[in-house]
């Protein structure tokens, strides 16, 4: 379904198009709110995060005739906003320590080996997302999300079976892959 396609039938049939476009448009959110939140928010706060996209998304929908321009644009721009509050929202309700009180804390990290992990880290989501949808979708929901192949065939709206057969391939290509880039680990 093409995006005129799909404005029109929110206009028209605003239940079936919001049903449209949150198939159209969920793994693509997900993924951006995912890259955004990860290692910061919890899979709860990932999740509310999506969820208040779609509604921010709906609620303009209903006071919009139409989208200037791309949908996809400018979903992905209304999933980056929300990410980043609820980032945000994540890091001030953490615990942080005021910038007055830094200063008598000692921190026991090593920020060399810190740094180092966080490299590896990118270059892993890097080459994950290389592996392209649903197998990355499919790798980041199993491992990050501790996801069963039932809940994330739900997801991808593959079998569980067709889940755990492309887990199985793309972890290997995904092996291979960061064998060429130098991953040693």
């Amino acid at each position: 379904m093409t995006d005129n396609e799909l404005q029109h039938l929110l206009k028209a049939e605003p239940e079936r198009g919001q049903r449209e476009f949150y198939d159209k448009y969920f793994n693509y959110v997900y993924t951006i709110v995912f890259a955004k939140l990860k290692g910061a928010a919890s899979v709860n706060d990932v999740d509310e995060c999506v969820s208040d996209v779609f509604v921010q998304c709906f609620l303009f929908f209903d006071r919009q005739e139409t989208i200037q321009g791309d949908l996809k644009a400018f979903t992905a721009s209304v999933a980056r906003r929300k990410a980043v509050d609820t980032y945000r929202k994540v890091v001030r309700h953490s615990g942080n320590v005021s910038i007055d009180e830094a200063g008598e804390i000692e921190s026991g990290e090593n920020i060399v080996r810190s740094t180092e992990e966080s490299e590896l880290r990118q270059l892993l989501y890097e080459k994950v997302e290389e592996l392209g949808e649903p197998d990355s979708t499919i790798i980041i929901q199993k491992y990050y999300f501790g996801r069963t192949s039932k809940e994330i065939a739900e997801i991808v709206e593959l079998t569980a079976e067709n889940v755990r057969t492309r887990c199985s391939r793309a972890v290997k290509r995904l092996k291979d892959v960061l064998l060429a880039a130098g991953f040693t680990r």
